[in-house]
C-alpha cells in the first residue's frame, strides 16, 4: 500500500505558493495603474501617440474625473474629442467638443482665446457635417440583394465611411452593392479633400505678373507694358470665411521711351510702394474672392535726360518724379494646398495726380493692370 501523504503535501505547497504570488501581484498591479489626473493624462497621451484612440479617450476621461483644478478640466474634454475624431466617431467627438466650449465659457480664470474658439468651432462644424452624412446614410433604403455568384445587378448604395485623418476630414463616400461588389475600378477608396483649411497666422504673400495699360495725357500714347507686383500682408482678422491682412504692395513696370532730341531709345520705369489692406472671402472651401486697397507713392524714373517725352518741353529731371498714388484691385484665389495658392487679377486700377513739371496735357496718370500669379500663406 502506497501512502498519499507526499502528494497531499505537494498540493498544499502549490496552493500556498499560488496564494503568495497572487498576494504579491495584486499590489504590483495596483501600483502600475495611474493614480492621479496627471498620470491619466500621460497615459492618454501615450495611447494617442500609439494610435490607440479609444484607450486614449478612456484615459482622458479618467483624468477628467480625478482633476481637482477647475481651469484644467476642459482640456481633458478637448483631448477626448480629439481622440474620438481620430477614431472616426464624429458623434462622440461632437459632444465632447461642445462640452469643452461650455466649460471654457464658464472659466473666468483662463478664458478661451479667439483663435482657439474659432478652431474648435470649425471642428464642431466638421463633426456636425459628418453626423449628417451618417444619419443620411442610415436612412437610405436598402438596395437589391446580391446573388452568391455575384452576377446580380444589385443597386449601388452610397455609404459614408467616417475618417479621422485630421481637421477637415468629414468622411469618405464609397459605393456598395452592384457590379460584383467592387468599390471602384481598382478596388480602393478615393481619398477625400479637406473641406476646411487652416487660416494664415503669420504671412500672406503673392507675386503677380501681367500687363499694364498706362494713360498719361492726351498727346502721349504708351503701348501695353509688362507689369509685376509683390503684395505681402500680416493677417489682422480671420473669422469663418473672411480673412483680412494689412501690409505692403510693391509694383514695377518697365517703360521704354524715345528721346525726342537724339531719337535714342531709353528705358524708364514706374515703381510704386503702397500701404495695402486686402480682404479675402472664401465662397468655397478652396476658392476665395479678394479685394485690395492701397495708398502710397508712385515714381516715374529713368527720365532724367533732356528730350524725354514726359516733362514740360522735354526738360531734364534731377531724379525720379514721385507722386501720390491710390490703388484698388480685385482678384480670385484658388488654394492648391493649405499654403500655396494660384491667383488671377482681372483688374487693378491705380491713379496718381499730375506732378509739377510734367507736360501740361498730363492731368493725371492712370493704369490698368491685368495679372496672374502665385502666393504663399503661413
Amino acid at each position: 500500500m502506497v501512502s498519499s501523504a507526499p502528494n497531499s503535501l505537494k498540493g498544499t505547497v502549490m496552493r500556498i505558493r499560488t496564494l503568495v504570488c497572487g498576494a504579491l501581484l495584486v499590489p504590483m498591479l495596483a501600483l502600475a495603474q495611474p493614480k492621479s489626473a496627471d498620470d491619466w493624462y500621460k497615459e492618454g497621451e501615450t495611447q494617442y501617440n500609439l494610435g490607440n484612440f479609444d484607450k486614449a479617450a478612456d484615459a482622458f476621461k479618467q483624468g477628467f474625473a480625478l482633476e481637482t483644478t477647475e481651469s484644467k478640466k476642459a482640456s481633458y474634454l478637448y483631448n477626448v474629442a480629439q481622440a474620438y475624431r481620430q477614431e472616426g466617431k464624429c458623434r462622440d467627438a461632437l459632444f465632447f467638443y461642445k462640452r469643452y466650449l461650455a466649460l471654457k465659457d464658464a472659466d473666468t480664470a483662463k478664458p478661451l482665446s479667439a483663435e482657439k474658439r474659432e478652431q474648435t468651432e470649425r471642428l464642431i462644424a466638421e463633426q456636425e457635417e459628418c453626423v449628417k452624412k451618417l444619419d443620411s446614410n442610415a436612412q437610405t433604403p436598402p438596395g437589391n440583394t446580391l446573388p452568391p455568384d455575384g452576377a446580380g445587378s444589385g443597386s449601388a448604395t452610397p455609404v459614408v465611411v467616417p475618417t479621422g485623418g485630421g481637421a477637415g476630414s468629414g468622411g469618405k463616400v464609397v459605393a456598395q452593392g452592384g457590379g460584383g461588389g467592387e468599390e471602384g475600378s481598382d478596388g480602393e477608396e478615393e481619398p477625400t479633400t479637406p473641406t476646411n483649411l487652416t487660416p494664415p497666422k503669420l504671412l500672406n504673400v503673392r507675386l503677380d505678373g501681367g500687363a499694364a495699360k498706362i494713360s498719361a495725357g492726351t498727346e502721349l500714347t504708351i503701348p501695353m507694358q509688362a507689369s509685376f507686383s509683390l503684395v505681402a500682408g500680416y493677417p489682422v482678422f480671420v473669422q469663418n470665411q473672411l480673412e483680412i491682412d494689412a501690409g505692403l504692395a510693391l509694383g514695377f513696370t518697365p517703360l521704354p521711351w524715345q528721346n525726342t532730341m537724339t531719337m535714342e531709345k531709353k528705358q524708364g520705369n514706374f515703381i510704386s510702394a503702397l500701404a495695402d489692406v486686402g480682404a479675402t472671402y472664401f465662397v468655397a472651401p478652396r476658392i476665395g474672392l479678394r479685394a485690395d486697397v492701397g495708398v502710397g507713392v508712385q515714381a516715374l524714373g529713368g527720365i532724367s535726360d533732356a528730350g524725354n517725352p514726359f516733362t514740360d518741353m522735354g526738360a531734364p529731371t534731377s531724379g525720379a518724379l514721385a507722386t501720390f498714388a491710390v490703388r484698388a484691385a480685385a482678384s480670385a484665389d484658388y488654394l492648391v494646398t493649405n499654403n500655396v495658392f494660384a491667383t488671377i487679377m482681372p483688374i487693378a486700377f491705380t491713379y496718381s495726380p499730375a506732378k509739377e513739371g510734367l507736360r501740361p496735357d498730363i492731368k493725371s496718370i492712370t493704369r490698368l493692370d491685368f495679372m496672374v500669379g502665385v502666393g504663399y500663406r503661413m
